[in-house]
């Protein structure tokens, strides 16, 4: 017999088994890659969800005869609209002539160390009345 062709079939024989044992190392680390590549989709779609949410209720309160609770409402339908799970209510809080509205969003969690929730704020100049004499 060639030792050149002995030496192939005791080298095939010793691989046995390899292909498993890496799959069974491999599959569990692509499976936690998919899961945290789907976390992060969820994390930034509940960041837009809120900016929008926050967005939105700061251009409802921006009119000089909005209230908070026109820019809560407003933010709260949005986050209705676009699927986002509330942490709380929007607060609404206005400072020298501007409205800020800040939105927490619930963030589902598939892998731990995520944050559990997102939050976004939105500032928006209030509308104010100038006579024409002013102007």
């Amino acid at each position: 017999m060639n030792p050149r062709f002995a030496t192939v079939a005791t080298r095939t024989q010793r691989d046995r088994g390899d292909a498993t044992a890496q799959l069974v190392i491999i599959t569990p680390i692509l499976v936690l890659l998919i899961f945290m590549g789907v976390q992060a989709a969820i994390y930034f779609h509940a960041a837009n969800v809120a900016a929008a949410a926050a967005s939105q209720g700061a251009a409802a309160a921006s009119p000089r005869a909005a209230t908070a609770s026109d820019a809560a409402a407003a933010a709260q339908q949005l986050i209705a609209d676009l699927g986002g799970n509330p942490a709380g209510p929007p607060v609404v809080s206005e400072t020298d002539g501007f409205v800020s509205v800040t939105v927490s969003i619930d963030v589902p969690s598939i892998v731990p160390f995520f944050p559990e929730s997102v939050s976004r704020t939105a500032l928006e100049p209030r509308e104010r009345f100038v006579p024409e004499s002013d102007r």
